[in-house]
């Protein structure tokens, strides 16, 4: 939380591979994007909807830039730490994580970059299952 209010919250359990639901999980969007944040933004044709559109693209682009240094730091955490729930998938979660990060098999150029976002926000608008 910093001195504005604002709060980032990262759960690398979900990140990596347990979604919450103790097992049983319903979780089949690529992420939580419901009504009343869409509202937030101002609706789905507004200008804040398009910024944020924009800075998803940007920050995946970010993402893919380090995704390898990401992957090794979670191969090293798997070795060390296998007994931590986040890793219950074992080797089969570093696999989906590359997959999450490299869509394809491969680093997105910005144009499919845009369109795989544009997926996984179109996916994920009000989803029921989240």
């Amino acid at each position: 939380m910093d001195i504005e209010g604002h709060i980032v919250h990262i759960d690398f359990g979900f990140l990596l591979s347990n979604a919450p639901g103790k097992g049983v999980t319903m979780e089949q969007a690529p992420f939580k994007l419901t009504q009343e944040m869409i509202d937030v933004m101002g609706g789905l044709e507004s200008s804040k909807f398009k910024d944020f559109r924009t800075l998803m693209a940007k920050g995946f682009m970010a993402l893919q830039s380090h995704a390898e240094k990401i992957i090794i730091i979670v191969e090293m955490m798997l070795l060390g730490m296998s007994d931590f729930p986040c890793f219950k998938g074992g080797r089969q979660l570093i696999g989906d994580l590359k997959d999450r990060l490299f869509p394809g098999g491969r680093r997105l150029d910005q144009s499919d970059c845009n369109r795989h976002v544009d997926g996984l926000i179109h996916e994920s608008v009000n989803n029921w299952r989240t």
